[in-house]
């Protein structure tokens, strides 16, 4: 008698009932996404102002604080926890939080009641920040040069240029300057991304796009440096080379990104994580044996995993995942999406549209989960306040052909008020019927509109043309 076989043979007998069980019973999510609610709670009542604001990517300071770099965000006051008093608020392009673990305070430009950009705009054009590093108590952050145009889309009229570097005194958060990386020659790159410190090199993500076919997307690229990002630069070029020429940069995949990612190294492995582009609701990981990548589609032989879908919530979208790994809890690393919605006014009544989600994330068993987890933006369901009375029209309209602003529907004194996103105002104004106001003289310009009467208010963006 072979005793192995016959032990063998009992084992399969036994555990064939749990095989059968397992390989039948449904396969459910690993959990392997959790939420952060004390991160998100924290951003609701900001000391200085801050109400909402997108980008969301932090710095850890050596003095133990964070830095929060925020896109257009909105600086006033609350009439209540998720809402904002519109005439006493205003838009600014950029914005930063100093976390000192206690307290959040706002940090901008301009005056509380006048608040201005904290990377200040260059003419017409704004900066977006991206990510960015301490050096020699200078802080350095990464900004995308925007330049507003109309793409007949609201919210979305804008053009992405290549990117600066905007210099301040640390504390005090004086502006120093705003420069161009004189080592990136060529404008179509946008570097900044995610900026990661690897061995004996801080290493500097970017995208640049890419056209196939009928498609146009962004490419990941990197490059590196010893000790500053003010000396040249080097390029990967592939096969493990680098170069100080930015043209014989390569990507270092081709797995399309989105405009902000993480690289977050463990255990010896990198992993970049992200936010589908195209605002597609899907978070994914990709794991690789070095931080050149490559970072490649699971098709092109990559590893990529899809660890979490955002359930759909009509209005929003969502976008540009961020990992903050200075903040850990039980061994996982906190990250962040952001959240934007197709309202612009119920930002106003809800901020929870323009806000940032944080989550804690195990990124090992993200790596290789079979069951995406699934993330609710909401709770329960948001209802919109509406700001018409049930009306489904709007007071404002704007006529490009002849550059005026129609208001309509006027039963009783209003006050009609329009600024630039910049704070500016521009115009203040009674009014007492139904009115055309020549707007030609603001050609050019993406305006915040507010008319505010008896009957309630309305809040509208408009890029003037």
């Amino acid at each position: 008698m072979n005793k192995n076989k016959n032990i063998s043979a009992f084992y399969t007998i036994m555990l064939l009932p749990g095989l059968l069980l397992f390989l039948t019973a449904p396969l459910t999510a690993q959990n392997v996404i959790r939420k952060a609610e004390d991160h998100f709670d924290r951003f609701t009542n900001v000391a200085g102002g801050w109400c909402a604001g997108d980008a969301t990517i932090s710095l850890p300071l050596p003095d133990g604080k964070t830095i929060w770099l925020f896109g257009d965000s909105f600086i006033g006051r609350k009439s209540g926890k998720y809402s904002i008093i519109s005439s006493g608020s205003r838009m600014i392009n950029n914005a930063v939080i100093l976390d000192d673990g206690t307290e959040m305070t706002t940090i901008h430009g301009g005056s509380g009641d006048s608040p201005s950009s904290f990377i200040p705009p260059a003419g017409a054009d704004i900066f977006w920040p991206e990510h960015a590093v301490m050096e020699n108590d200078i802080l350095k952050v990464f900004g995308v040069r925007i330049k507003f145009v109309d793409n007949q889309t609201p919210g979305f009229n804008f053009e992405v240029g290549t990117t600066y570097k905007a210099a301040f005194t640390y504390p005090g958060f004086g502006h120093i300057s705003t420069t161009k990386f004189t080592s990136v020659t060529d404008s179509t790159f946008r570097f900044g991304a995610c900026v990661v410190k690897s061995g004996e090199y801080t290493y500097i993500f970017g995208v640049k796009d890419t056209t196939a076919g009928i498609f146009t997307y962004p490419l990941p690229y990197l490059a590196r440096v010893n000790e500053s990002i003010d000396e040249p630069w080097q390029f990967y070029a592939g096969s493990g080379n680098w170069s100080y020429n930015c043209s014989e940069a390569v990507p270092v995949g081709d797995r399309p990104m989105s405009e902000s990612f993480y690289v977050y190294e463990k255990n010896g492995r990198f992993y970049l994580i992200m936010h589908e582009i195209w605002l597609k609701g899907e978070l994914f990981i990709l794991e690789a044996d070095r931080i050149t990548g490559p970072w490649n589609r699971r098709s092109s032989g990559g590893t990529e995993n899809r660890f979490a879908v955002i359930s759909p919530h009509a209005g929003n979208i969502t976008y540009n995942l961020f990992a903050h790994p200075q903040f850990q809890d039980e061994g996982d690393i906190l990250i962040s999406f952001n959240v934007n919605t197709s309202n612009f006014i119920s930002i106003y009544q809800d901020t929870r549209n323009y806000r940032a989600r944080f989550y804690w994330l195990d990124v090992e068993a993200a790596a290789v989960t079979v069951i995406p987890d699934t993330i609710r933006l909401f709770d329960d369901p948001v209802g919109i306040i509406d700001l018409h009375n049930g009306r489904p029209e709007s007071r404002l309209v704007y006529d490009p052909l002849n550059g005026c602003l129609k208001l309509r529907d006027i039963s009783s004194p209003a006050l009609l008020e329009i600024s630039g996103i910049d704070g500016r105002i521009y115009m203040e104004r009674e009014i007492r019927d139904d009115a055309e106001i020549n707007c030609r003289h603001l050609r050019g310009r993406m305006m915040i509109v507010s008319l505010r009467g008896k009957w309630g208010a309305e809040t509208r963006k408009f890029f003037f043309r």
